[in-house]
């Protein structure tokens, strides 16, 4: 779920549906501006990532080494890249800037951009759909509540951009999901957990990791899409989503070249 984490004060989440509606407001003329930028736990999403490295001009390692932590999705294996706090007593945002706000306020988080509402969706395996679901979220610092227009879940969820941002991490919250549904007996090797991690996060070593290795070889990828994925991330992102989901579960039709002998293999 989207939402703060390990908060000392009270926090009263709120039951919402998509056309529930709410009123607040944040701008620099609240006194507790930039608070809710402290003492916060905040795990990337693989767009996230594309969008705050390519801001920085930065490699997705290098983003992931200087600003992320390790981390796991709850209640699996599967790991997550978490923001780096700074080494303060406040646990500071590294983009909090002092007078402005946030430094990179344009491919901010999708975290920061739900807040004061926190997101979740429920994985039903009988079910064909997943059931979203929200809540707003009133901690004790937070002035901005009952404040400025009042809007609906999912007029603030168009206004903050989010739309694109769960569209383009649809597959990895679907493999979250699906992995969830499969309950704590089944384990996954930890190369598999590299691999999810790679294509995932580290988009720019995924990258190499398709051109420079025998991967293009060994699995049949239509041109058109080969193009697209050596100069766009959602593009690489959404082959190696579906390249996951095959490899965990099963599932999809990435096919073999039928010249490739059985037991051919990549390297990761």
């Amino acid at each position: 779920m989207f939402a703060p984490k390990d908060k000392k004060e009270l926090i009263v989440p709120v039951r919402l549906g998509l056309q529930s509606k709410f009123t607040f407001t944040c701008n620099k003329d609240l006194a507790c501006f930039t608070k809710c930028c402290k003492d916060i736990y905040i795990i990337l999403t693989p767009y996230d990532i594309i969008r705050m490295k390519n801001k920085l001009e930065m490699d997705s390692a290098e983003f992931l080494a200087t600003f992320t932590r390790p981390g796991k999705i709850d209640n699996t294996e599967l790991p997550v890249p978490i923001l780096k706090t700074l080494e303060d007593d406040d646990k500071t945002c590294p983009f909090l800037t002092k007078k402005e706000g946030c430094s990179i306020y344009d491919v901010r988080p999708a975290t920061c951009r739900y807040y004061p509402i926190g997101a979740g969706i429920f994985h039903n395996k009988d079910e064909a759909t997943d059931e979203r679901f929200f809540a707003l979220i009133k901690e004790g610092h937070c002035l901005g509540h009952d404040l400025g227009e009042e809007r609906t879940v999912a007029e603030w969820r168009t206004n903050q951009g989010l739309d694109e941002y769960d569209d383009v991490n649809h597959g990895w919250v679907e493999i979250i999901l699906k992995r969830k549904s499969l309950g704590p007996f089944v384990t996954i090797p930890d190369k598999t957990l590299q691999m999810f991690f790679m294509g995932c996060y580290n988009i720019d070593a995924f990258r190499r990791f398709v051109f420079e290795s025998r991967f293009l070889e060994i699995f049949d990828v239509p041109e058109d899409e080969v193009s697209k994925m050596k100069e766009d991330d959602v593009a690489l992102l959404d082959f190696a989503t579906k390249w996951l989901k095959q490899t965990f579960f099963g599932e999809g039709d990435l096919g073999v070249k039928e010249q490739v002998v059985e037991g051919d293999s990549v390297e990761i």
